[in-house]
Order: structure tokens, then sequence, then C-alpha cells
């Protein structure tokens, strides 16, 4: 900083202040006291990037004043939100947009009293850590007819109000500039997810007479006929198309014959079919998708709507973890978080 005016009482308390209640780029308050207190008891040269009107020792002695005034403010406020690095981006890899601001970037930094990261090859961005835990950034350019701005969740809250609820409690961002996006919005943000096709010695396993199973012949279900199998989710839990909490203690696989879980295949939207009967040679994974490529398959253990496990366990398809990565990921943006610990691997880890 610059300082042109005399440093005095008045300059102390404002900076002072502005370091407890906006910090500066990416620091914490005790970051930033740490930082100057360091400078300060190492004795180097004050930098001479911005020329200074004022001699080393006024400069020093000011430093000091600044830490005095910030040890007199403590406890410091917890701060609303906190601004990120900028390669935190990878948090948002699979970010779900929320709204948009109908506003220029100048405006908004004013409105948040932080700064966006400008010319990334992301765009212009920043990202934001709440007080409530939630990790939300703001993008541009995202849509091709305009410089307006994306706000986007990438903690996949179930309930998006409630992100951009906090975010305007605690800006000075105007709620009328702030349009929430529907879920027909969304669709048009979603990218399908890759596939992977069923293993080639199960063709033609559903053709009467095949020699894939001795005689018998899998079911492929229709469009209509798959709908059944369907789960959809509501506040984190898994629901069966009955509008019953889905529940595989009963249910039993070729793969977990003691039963606790059931199998499942996902399509590329991120639509979850799953059943709790296995029949060899007449119904498995290869059901659901009538043969067809699947996101991911294997096995879920649910409990009253909770999600206990997943794997990757089928013989059909042997999809590779990335495809077990998309089945959490499409779960997560539905508001349903699963973590490590919960997931099942049997493929070998995916090469780079």
């Amino acid at each position: 900083m610059q300082f042109e005016q005399k440093l005095d009482n008045s300059v102390v308390d404002r900076i002072a202040y502005a370091l407890v209640t906006e910090p500066l780029s990416t620091l914490t308050q005790d970051e930033e006291y740490q930082v100057l207190s360091n400078g300060l008891a190492s004795d180097s040269p004050i930098p001479t990037v911005v020329p200074m009107r004022q001699e080393p020792a006024e400069l020093r002695e000011f430093i000091s004043r600044v830490l005095a005034r910030m040890d007199s403010m403590r406890p410091w406020p917890a701060l609303p939100y906190h601004r990120l690095p900028e390669d935190s981006i990878s948090a948002f890899k699979n970010a779900t947009p929320i709204a948009r601001i109908s506003s220029s970037v100048n405006d908004v930094e004013s409105s948040i009293s932080r700064g966006f990261y400008w010319g990334t090859e992301f765009g212009t961005f920043i990202p934001l850590r709440m007080r409530s835990g939630r990790v939300i950034g703001m993008f541009t350019p995202f849509w091709d007819d305009s410089d307006d701005i994306v706000l986007v969740d990438a903690t996949h809250e179930p309930d998006r109000s409630d992100v951009i609820d906090e975010l305007l409690s605690v800006t000075r961002i105007d709620p009328s500039t702030v349009t929430r996006l529907t879920a027909e919005d969304l669709e048009t943000f979603t990218d399908e997810y890759a596939t992977t096709p069923i293993q080639s010695n199960f063709s033609d396993e559903n053709i009467p007479g095949n020699s894939v199973w001795d005689g018998k012949q899998v079911a492929y279900l229709t469009s209509e006929e798959r709908e059944a199998y369907r789960l959809t989710v509501r506040d984190g839990l898994l629901y069966d198309t009955r509008g019953q909490l889905y529940d595989t203690s009963n249910a039993r696989t070729l793969w977990s014959p003691e039963g606790g879980r059931a199998i499942f295949v996902m399509d590329s939207g991120g639509t979850l079919y799953s059943s709790p009967h296995h029949v060899l040679g007449e119904f498995h994974h290869s059901s659901f998708l009538a043969g067809e490529p699947a996101a991911g398959a294997g096995e879920l253990d649910v409990r009253a709507g909770r999600t206990r496990l997943i794997s990757d366990q089928s013989s059909h398809y042997r999809p590779a973890r990335r495809f077990t990565e998309q089945v959490v990921d499409s779960l997560a943006r539905q508001g349903v978080q699963v973590d490590d610990l919960q997931i099942e691997y049997h493929s070998p880890p995916d090469r780079i």
C-alpha cells in the first residue's frame, strides 16, 4: 500500500480494521498478523516495489501500531467467507450452477470486498468458502451471449436456495440481480456421463437359444419396464418408484449371496436403476439398459434410504474406477454424499 497522508492513528485504525474484516488475497487474519510480525522481527529491508514517501523507520513504527491495534481488537470476528487460492479450481470440476448474477465483475468485487482471479485459463472467477463450510464459486464468461456471472455450488447442497440465501445475507450483492436457475435450466448444463459397453462374451444373451447361459435367456427391459427399477433422491435419501425409502436389507446378488446388497446400473444421464433380484442367466446388470453401455454398474448397500456402500462388482460391465467415480458424482449432485470408505473397488486403479 502507498500512503500519501500522515500515518496518524486514524490511518492505523482504518488499516487494522480492514485487515481484520477484509483480509488481503487468500490470507486469514492470523496469517496477515504473522506476516507483519515476522517482517518486523526479521529486520529485513522494507520492500521497494511500491515507492514510499515515508522513511523505513516510520513505516516500521506504523506497522507496529497496526499490529497493536489488531491485538486490541481480539477476539477477531468470524468472517462470513474466505477467498480460496486459485488452485482450488479443482473443487469445481463437477460444481452445480445454481444462479445467474446479472452484474459486472467489478460490481460484485465491490459488493463482496474480495477480488476475482482475472485472465486465467478458466476465465475470471472467485472461489469462496462460506462460514457454513459451503464452497461456492462465481465464474464468467459462462453464457455465450452475456458477461453475466454464474454462481456454482461445489458442495452439492440439497437445498440450493440455502446457498444463495447465505451469500446474499453476508454480502452487498443486489438480490434483484440474482436469478435462481430452475431444474429445466440445469438440464441444459448437464453433460452426459461417459459409458462403457458390456463384455463381448455376453453378446446375444437375451436371444432364445443363446449359448451364453446354457439355454437360459437374460431379460432385457424396455424403457417402460425399467422405470419400475428407477431410484430417485430426496433430502439425501434414495427412494424407489413407489415412493418408499429404498432398502437392500433383504436383497441378494450373485456376488454377495449373504445378502444386504442389490445390483444397480447408471445411465449416461446419471439415473440409477436397481434391483434386489440378481438371477443367474435371467436377470443381470445388462437387463436394466437392455445390453446398452452404462455409465456405472455394481452393487448398492442402502438402509432406510441411506447409502452405506457402493461396489463396482459387475461381470457384465467390469467398470473401470472412473465409472464408479461418476456414480458418486451423480449422487453428490443430487445431495447424497459418499466418502471414499464407502466405495468398494474390485477393478484395478485406472491408468493415468
